[in-house]
């Protein structure tokens, strides 16, 4: 574990010395004033189309929901969500069924960021060099789908944070020049779900309530508060089904908007974060 902790702090480090991390770092660690921020109005979602400008005790999240692609009934939801909710940044799963629909979209919503959630079959074989050509296809993929690079690069059940693989996750950041969740300076928060072990369901995990205490506990700085909003899969292979109705319930709720409001956050996705950077 001491070796995986320290792998992963040289990982990290060497993202903080790309020119994208390193920026980053000193934005968010000297709080740098770009300005002053517009005020957001209590009701009304307060995103940030145009860049924000940071103040020290400021805080930003990007509400960023997995899994664009993987079927019509998610993609709906998620779109439902940005539209009449808070999602801000979706990543796209390139080999989905749904992905060039959804693609198509996106160009309808200007406001909404689009990543790309890396997913790994039973397939593959995992010696290194068979990961880096599959991470290598999808996001070549995602190029020629969408006709230019991913806001931030993740993937489907964390595999990028495993040991090793981390390397080339972060490697294939610094080529594009977008962030790695949980290698960047955004605080990547994952609390908000409805199954805290596979197959078992809380809701109350996905619930208004929590959804406004994890937003309320942002640092200062940048967060990312990842979410899986949706509609019912007639698959009778979907696990996380039934929660995907409710975050969206939840992600489209007045109180949300409000508390957000309240609490002074401003809402962005992953190219306002980059404009932040290059501002700095």
């Amino acid at each position: 574990m001491a070796s995986m902790n320290a792998a992963a702090d040289l990982a990290r480090r060497r993202y903080f010395l790309s020119s994208l991390g390193g920026v980053a770092g000193w934005l968010l660690t000297t709080g740098a004033m770009l300005g002053d921020p517009a005020p957001a109005q209590a009701g009304d979602s307060p995103t940030a189309s145009t860049p924000a400008r940071v103040k020290s005790r400021e805080r930003f999240a990007v509400i960023n929901a997995d899994d664009l692609g993987l079927s019509a009934e998610i993609d709906r939801g998620i779109f439902e969500a940005h539209d009449g909710g808070i999602v801000t940044s979706t990543s796209l799963v390139v080999d989905g069924p749904d992905a060039e629909a959804a693609i198509q979209q996106t160009r309808q919503r200007p406001d909404l960021g689009l990543g790309i959630h890396v997913a790994f079959d039973g397939s593959i074989t995992w010696p290194l060099g068979a990961v880096q050509l599959e991470l290598d296809r999808q996001l070549t993929a995602f190029v020629r789908l969408t006709g230019g690079p991913p806001t931030h690069i993740d993937s489907h059940h964390h595999f990028h944070r495993r040991f090793n693989v981390a390397r080339l996750f972060l490697e294939a950041g610094q080529r594009y020049g977008v962030p790695v969740r949980g290698f960047s300076e955004v605080i990547y928060l994952g609390g908000f779900y409805g199954q805290p072990e596979f197959g078992r369901t809380d809701m109350s995990r996905i619930s208004v309530d929590a959804l406004v205490s994890l937003l309320q506990s942002l640092a200062p700085g940048v967060s990312e508060v990842s979410c899986h909003p949706g509609h019912l899969r007639t698959r009778p292979d979907a696990v996380y089904n039934r929660e995907r109705e409710e975050e969206l319930r939840t992600l489209t709720d007045q109180r949300v908007k409000m508390a957000i409001a309240e609490a002074g956050i401003r809402l962005i996705n992953y190219r306002d974060y980059a404009r932040l950077v290059r501002g700095a």
